[in-house]
């Protein structure tokens, strides 16, 4: 019967049917992505610790970008300073003391000491602050917020190599070694990574690692990504990266993706470093595959993937797609 329906509905109406079935399916998936930002981000209330945190790292981190300009304007931001200073107390009371009210209280110490020759903090706000900070732990041994000098000769002393050949030499690599990866380098070259830069220095990610003799954890993630065929079995470790949507707020329902991208690539270069050969497997799941993905393993709620990373020792010679870029005229204009 569908043999027959084939060769008689015109070729017309199996596009429009086509075109139909696409339209629907990209309603449904934004409608799903709605319903989960909306349910996991913190774009109406702060109602978790994460989501807490996330707001005083974003408005800590205002200050800490103000004290940085040229020449900062004495008494800045009073109504914002005001509002995360009783965040803040409220997160003390809920959570105690710990680093994000440490870095904190580093930060407004910063604020109160720069303001102080020219006292243009309303009188209110600084008693405030001082009632905070007295609840906070001054103590560490490093200063961890704020702002701080650096000599530019302590940047130029680290590019003494060829980075132009060691960002040429990374290649998607599928063809892997039989050794297995040992972990203690994957937790290095992620350790590097978490320099890299985010909104607001939010930091929302968090990376899974499935080690070479978690066969099963692997393969079921494996099975629920098209991208691996032909050279699963052969990959040795196997990282997950996702975005945690608790940490952004209604302006930015993209900026996990970003922010998740920004710290994969880091990821790659500095597993790239360790000599270890990565290959890139995309996340960009439909409703679908998406339940799929979730299903397979356990993770926080409001994580969303960005991407897998296929990590396997070098072998000593092995083939690579050649993947040429395209010219820079064609992705550069120069205004």
């Amino acid at each position: 019967m569908k043999s027959i329906l084939k060769k008689i509905v015109p070729k017309s109406a199996k596009r429009f049917y086509r075109s139909k079935q696409t339209q629907l399916s990209i309603i449904k998936d934004f409608v799903y992505d709605y319903r989960k930002f909306n349910r996991e981000s913190a774009s109406f209330k702060l109602r978790s610790k994460e989501m807490m945190q996330a707001y005083i790292i974003k408005e800590y981190h205002a200050i800490e970008k103000g004290l940085a300009l040229l020449e900062p304007r004495p008494g800045f931001g009073a109504a914002r300073i005001s509002a995360l200073a009783d965040v803040v107390e409220e997160y003390i009371n809920c959570y105690g003391i710990d680093s994000v009210t440490s870095i904190t209280a580093f930060t407004l110490r910063e604020y109160l000491n720069y303001d102080a020759p020219y006292n243009q903090i309303p009188a209110d706000l600084s008693r405030k602050l001082e009632n905070l900070l007295a609840r906070c732990d001054e103590s560490a041994q490093g200063k961890t917020g704020g702002t701080k000098m650096i000599p530019k000769a302590e940047i130029t002393e680290t590019l003494n190599f060829d980075y132009s050949s060691f960002f040429k030499s990374r290649h998607s690599v599928r063809d892997f070694s039989e050794e297995p990866v040992d972990t203690q380098l994957i937790l290095n070259a992620i350790d590097t990574a978490r320099y890299t830069p985010s909104v607001c220095n939010r930091q929302a990610w968090k990376v899974y690692v499935i080690e070479h003799s978690n066969m099963e954890l692997k393969k079921r993630l494996l099975n629920v990504q098209n991208g691996n065929r032909g050279f699963g079995e052969h990959i040795s470790s196997l990282i997950v990266i996702t975005g945690k949507l608790s940490s952004f707020f209604a302006y930015e329902r993209n900026q996990v993706f970003i922010d998740g991208g920004m710290m994969a690539m880091s990821i790659v270069l500095a597993l790239h470093a360790e000599g270890l050969g990565v290959c890139c497997l995309n996340t960009s799941y439909a409703v679908k595959q998406y339940e799929a993905f979730k299903a397979s393993m356990q993770m926080d709620s409001d994580c969303v993937p960005i991407m897998f990373l296929a990590v396997g020792n070098l072998k000593d010679d092995f083939k690579v797609a050649i993947s040429e870029r395209k010219p820079l005229a064609d992705i550069v204009e120069v205004r």
